[in-house]
């Protein structure tokens, strides 16, 4: 009896998640998301960038690990693309100084199909940054390019709300030194709407 009962539950939770699965609707024009985010910045030969804008002279810190910071956004999207506005902000900070990089870019979102409420996204944004540091007499301020490839997953809660799992982004930022490379892991929740 136990088994018979056991066997029904089980048909059921999958005779749900098949509907759920057949009843998605065609996904929400527009989305705006929320991150909690982590980013680590290197310079080309793989270490931690200590330097300002002017060659060789010291930062007077060594930041160590991700610096955290947060990612909100705007998506517009026609089924599987869509058009992204990404800003950031990223601190690290310690008792010799900080450091923040706050990049603005935009760009194109590729989504897969959904599957049992889950999906996967690839984009590529390009933009700008705003790089800050003080630390003792070493206090500067620079803007520059940025370009940025990447992907995640999410699962969708409700109709509109969505739980972005992961989203992983390496870039490659301008520097009066030479290129930087920048990324960092990200997690949060997105809102999706427009559709009635």
């Amino acid at each position: 009896m136990q088994r018979l009962i056991l066997f029904i539950a089980i048909i059921g939770c999958l005779t749900a998640l098949a509907y759920a699965q057949s009843a998605a609707v065609s996904p929400e024009p527009f989305e705006a998301y929320g991150l909690e985010s982590g980013m680590k910045t290197v310079d080309a030969s793989g270490t931690v960038v200590i330097r300002n804008p002017a060659p060789n002279q010291a930062l007077g810190f060594t930041p160590r690990g991700l610096a955290s910071g947060v990612r909100s956004g705007f998506v517009w999207r026609h089924g599987n693309v869509g058009l992204v506005a990404d800003l950031g902000f990223h601190k690290y900070s310690d008792r010799t100084g900080s450091t923040s990089l706050a990049p603005l870019m935009v760009g194109l979102r590729i989504y897969s199909d959904e599957r049992f409420r889950t999906s996967f996204f690839g984009e590529g944004l390009a933009g700008a940054y705003r790089w800050r540091v003080n630390s003792g007499n070493v206090n500067f301020t620079t803007a520059k390019g940025i370009v940025a490839g990447g992907g995640g997953m999410d699962i969708r809660l409700t109709r509109r709300l969505v739980w972005r799992v992961f989203e992983i982004q390496i870039g490659i930022a301008g520097a009066q030194t030479g290129p930087l490379l920048t990324g960092g892991p990200s997690t949060g929740i997105a809102y999706r709407f427009g559709n009635r």
